[in-house]
């Protein structure tokens, strides 16, 4: 339908109107940071159950990495049902004589590493696999599962809406996994640590298209049907994989920048739904220019005719409903393309990385359209509610336990340390950090204790004591100016 780029002044008026930084719409004993834990190679060729996370002692699998994935799957909207075969091409890490995937639920009907019938065992999510032969260290192999059933339908008790993977609705699909739901719909070595390139081939009755990460590159006519081949050619974590089934109306444009903007509403959407999204190529460029150039080949979103109670940066393909309130909320998970999904966590305890600087990224994009007043309201306002509820105490962000993950201190808290940290060291250093940062770590994964070396060097100050106060103790530190009621 073309598209609908607002003016920067009517731009700045949206992002005024309602702010309110209320956290992705999910409103969504501690210890100081340690060394990455990464599974020790078995002396006896068995991979890990677990890449070592202290929040999610089985997620992931050690033995192996994971280079691509291609997905080939027909989605059944009216049973509701998905069938197909994934493929995972990977190296050993170390000699195995079985390793791991991580997949719940389905009925799996052939199991082959390298084409060759391979022995399983499944306990949980844990899908144990045992090769017809030996694998040797530094071997490329190629595992294949091919399946059926009904997504969700070996779900944990009380799975959060946006980890609950593949989710059918009348008329449509969508994906949503962060932290732990991939593995609920397709066999996958989970962690974050393990990224990988994807290719998604899902065949779909018509008028219906399939909508997935990266970039379209081939539509195959099949009378009845249609099959959607997307490539995902940048490493992606496994819970920022998306897919959408519905019959969406698409909206193109490049930005000046030259990244091809590619957007999919579902029908009936309110036309105020729509317009959340009509000054993506401003703030993408924006962005740009302070975090340095956007990461991946495309972005755009997708929004479906429901509520969903959360939105969801997937990678170049952020995932909206209907109750988004607000431009700051979609600046926000336009931020998430460079910390989040470009810089990825390399454990969960660190999560504030991502939701912290994004939360902080939409303020900055409040502060370059609107001005500096309305942003450092926004500051003040947000500083003096944190410390007027709980007698200033939060959760400690730097480290917020597997409850507490998306606590809204980890968003708000977040973004009021990385302001200190720009008052503390000055614009000139503030911003190359967040630019050395999102470039040293592109494709890849950061820890907190990354950042704060990296902010060190580039501010030439030590900041241990300040990282410290913001991350790691329940009062919120006082800030001289920040503290006066809105």
């Amino acid at each position: 339908m073309g598209a609908a780029i607002q003016s920067q002044r009517t731009f700045a008026r949206s992002l005024t109107t309602g702010v309110s930084l209320v956290l992705l719409l999910v409103t969504c004993s501690p210890q100081r940071p340690i060394a990455i834990q990464t599974p020790t190679p078995n002396a006896e060729g068995v991979g890990a159950q677990g890449m070592g996370d202290r929040y999610f002692p089985t997620m992931g699998n050690g033995g192996y990495d994971v280079q691509h994935y291609t997905l080939d799957l027909t989605p059944d909207l009216e049973r509701r049902t998905l069938a197909g075969t994934v493929s995972l091409e990977t190296t050993a890490t170390q000699d195995l004589t079985r390793f791991n995937l991580d997949f719940l639920g389905f009925e799996i009907l052939a199991l082959t590493v390298d084409g060759r019938p391979a022995s399983y065992a499944r306990d949980s999510g844990e899908l144990t696999i045992t090769p017809a032969e030996p694998i040797s260290r530094g071997a490329t192999f190629t595992v294949a599962v091919t399946y059926r059933g009904a997504p969700n339908q070996a779900a944990p008790a009380g799975q959060r809406a946006y980890a609950r993977g593949w989710v059918f609705y009348e008329g449509g699909a969508y994906v949503a996994s962060e932290p732990d739901g991939a593995s609920a719909w397709f066999p996958v070595n989970m962690h974050p640590l393990d990224k990988a390139t994807y290719t998604f081939r899902l065949m779909v009755a018509r008028p219906n298209v399939v909508v997935a990460n990266g970039v379209l590159v081939d539509t195959i006519d099949g009378g009845d049907t249609r099959t959607y081949v997307w490539e995902a050619r940048d490493p992606m974590a496994a819970y920022l994989v998306t897919v959408a089934v519905g019959e969406f109306e698409e909206q193109t444009f490049t930005t000046s920048g030259g990244v091809p903007i590619r957007n999919y509403f579902a029908p009936g959407l309110p036309e105020t739904q729509i317009e959340l999204h009509a000054g993506t190529s401003e703030m993408l460029d924006y962005y740009a220019s302070v975090f340095g150039p956007y990461p991946f080949e495309a972005y755009g979103v997708v929004v479906h005719n429901l509520p969903l109670g959360f939105a969801l940066e997937s990678q170049t393909l952020s995932l909206f409903g209907i109750e988004t309130r607000g431009v700051q909320v979609v600046a926000h998970e336009l931020a998430h393309q460079w910390f989040g999904d470009s810089v990825t966590l390399a454990r969960w305890e660190d999560v504030w990385l991502n939701e912290g600087f994004a939360t902080y990224a939409s303020l900055l994009c409040l502060e370059h359209f609107a001005g500096s007043e309305p942003f450092e309201e926004q500051i003040r306002t947000t500083y003096w509610t944190m410390n007027t509820a709980n007698g200033g105490r939060t959760i400690l962000i730097g480290d917020p336990g597997p409850a507490d993950l998306f606590d809204h201190a980890v968003y708000l808290r977040g973004a009021l340390a990385l302001h200190a940290l720009r008052q503390q060291v000055g614009d000139e250093p503030f911003f190359r950090i967040l630019r050395t940062y999102a470039s040293r770590f592109r494709d890849g994964n950061a820890t907190t204790g990354d950042f704060v070396a990296l902010a060190e060097d580039i501010s030439g100050q030590d900041l241990a004591r300040f990282f410290e106060r913001w991350l790691y103790r329940e009062r919120i530190p006082f800030v001289a100016g920040w503290g006066a009621e809105p």
